[in-house]
């Protein structure tokens, strides 16, 4: 197709003022005094079990600065001193994020790299995850090792269709090696992505957004200078969400939470979901969902958009209309 759709396209804007709206999803404070309760450390201690063969720094070498409970200074040790031995980072600062899927950390960077700080996402056990109905997500997506290769023995393809306990585990590594690969393929493509710099046992490497103490917020917990600053940034999103799709990847999880902002700046995160639409027969329901979530947010400022247009015309644009109908595309937001 020659003819590119803009996003002026396919937006109108109210000029009116919008509506008073206030700041959403401000941070909750917790008390830095609050003790762990006895199942996060039967959660830790299966998370440093999971780490496996993964490399232990000697402790007397590594000794990072970010002050932790015992169990999360295992974890720590478990799952980055081997990047501390190879002289990626010479520091674990502090933890920037944490949640049910993965914890990230502020390191700093070894000189050589020529940054000064690198983001550290450890995932926790396949068991700890919350991705709703992941399945939807991995239809169509090859089983890959450790290495990033495809995986082809048969057994192991059986134990991860019967879904045993090593199936599981070969998935789970599966499920990291894809966000990586994709990280690499979008950074290479110039989309807005943290670049990534390395990858080990349940951790990704990956470019820093904010300060070493002051993590860039989401876009969700900002509010953005002007509604000409709304406009840059949406725009650039639905150029970045076109850019994935000559990538051949559709994120799956896109909205305000998934964006970094920082000092006009934005990456996009979170790509552990991300799928290919040429294999994925619920690609343009979660492509839908996406671009919907994004509309949202920006109505806020004043852009009124059209997501189900804008969707279809992407996936015109394409060349996607040939593998899956769009004619049925009811769908329910809770059940996918």
């Amino acid at each position: 197709m020659n003819t590119k759709l803009t996003p002026q396209d396919l937006t109108d804007v109210d000029e009116r003022e919008p509506r008073a709206r206030r700041a959403a999803g401000s941070f909750q404070k917790v008390s830095r005094f609050k003790k762990i309760k006895r199942s996060e450390h039967a959660v830790l201690d299966e998370t440093i079990s999971h780490a496996g063969s993964g490399i232990v720094a000697d402790e007397q070498a590594f000794t990072p600065t970010f002050s932790s409970s015992r169990h999360e200074r295992e974890w720590i040790l478990s799952y980055l001193g081997g990047f501390y031995n190879e002289q990626v980072i010479t520091d674990v600062l502090a933890r920037v994020r944490g949640g049910k899927e993965a914890n990230v950390y502020c390191c700093q960077a070894f000189p050589s790299l020529g940054v000064d700080l690198l983001a550290a996402k450890i995932y926790r056990p396949r068991m700890l995850r919350n991705l709703r109905n992941d399945a939807m997500y991995r239809e169509g997506r090859r089983v890959i090792d450790e290495s990033g290769k495809g995986v082809q023995n048969d057994r192991e393809l059986h134990a991860v269709r019967k879904g045993s306990s090593y199936g599981k585990e070969l998935s789970h590594i599966s499920w990291l090696g894809h966000e990586y690969q994709t990280l690499e393929l979008l950074h290479k493509a110039g989309a807005d992505v943290p670049r990534p710099y390395a990858s080990g046992p349940n951790t990704i490497l990956m470019e820093y957004m904010g300060e070493a103490f002051s993590p860039a917020p989401t876009l969700n917990e900002v509010r953005l200078p002007s509604r000409a600053e709304a406009r840059r940034i949406y725009e650039r999103l639905i150029h970045n969400v076109d850019i994935l799709l000559s990538c051949n990847r559709i994120h799956g999880d896109l909205s305000a939470y998934n964006v970094l902002y920082w000092g006009g700046e934005f990456r996009i995160i979170d790509f552990p979901q991300a799928i290919d639409p040429q294999d994925n027969r619920n690609a343009f329901q979660i492509l839908r969902r996406d671009l919907t979530r994004l509309c949202e947010y920006f109505e806020r400022y004043g852009l009124v958009s059209r997501p189900d247009s804008l969707a279809r015309h992407m996936w015109q644009q394409h060349g996607l209309e040939s593998l899956w109908s769009v004619d049925n595309t009811d769908w329910d937001d809770k059940g996918i």
